[in-house]
């Protein structure tokens, strides 16, 4: 793989946003950086808040039911409150994304696009890493040139929950690869 990669940041799926903003902020000493409530669709959404402490960014998300079950809610049914998914940032998104497909990787919908004020900002969801779990990985591209985006772009951040959502509703059970036919097994270890 060429380009460098790093994390831009890790999402936590919790029941109550309010005390996890408190102890992030409060308590480990995060700022906030973005923050935006009611985000996803007419369906369900979500609350969000992310927290910053030198180059460390967490994603804080706390779902709203309404027609539907909001995602969030959902993910901490399955798997309990904790880490939804982990953005990694990249130098040249389209190219990671061509280069993953080649190998089979799948993704939850396409390339979402936005500018938070400071740059432009690219972001695409993988479906989840393994079987029977809900964790996924999120590439990211902040910078552009001498531009570099700091924050996060809600119209960027409601396609994205609209794309798991379709997912949800439509109760598609995808994986990041076709393990079946992969050269690798991977099955569970005796």
């Amino acid at each position: 793989m060429k380009g460098s990669m790093g994390i831009d940041h890790i999402t936590l799926c919790v029941e109550n946003l309010e005390a996890a903003e408190y102890l992030f902020t409060k308590i480990l000493g995060f700022e906030v950086i973005w923050s935006a409530r009611d985000v996803g669709s007419d369906k369900s959404s979500m609350d969000t808040v992310v927290v910053q402490r030198g180059n460390a960014k967490i994603a804080l998300m706390q779902g709203r039911d309404k027609i539907v079950k909001s995602q969030i809610n959902e993910f901490i049914e399955k798997y309990g409150q904790g880490v939804q998914h982990i953005a990694m940032e990249v130098d040249d998104i389209e190219a990671v994304c061509r280069e993953w497909e080649a190998h089979g990787v799948k993704f939850s919908g396409p390339l979402k696009e936005g500018r938070d004020g400071f740059g432009p900002l690219k972001q695409r969801f993988t479906y989840p890493l393994f079987p029977g779990s809900g964790l996924f990985v999120e590439l990211t591209q902040r910078q552009h040139g001498n531009e570099q985006s700091r924050t996060f772009v809600r119209s960027t951040v409601e396609a994205l929950y609209k794309d798991i959502e379709r997912d949800q509703i439509s109760g598609v059970e995808q994986t990041i690869i076709d393990y079946e036919s992969c050269p690798v097994p991977f099955k569970k270890s005796a």
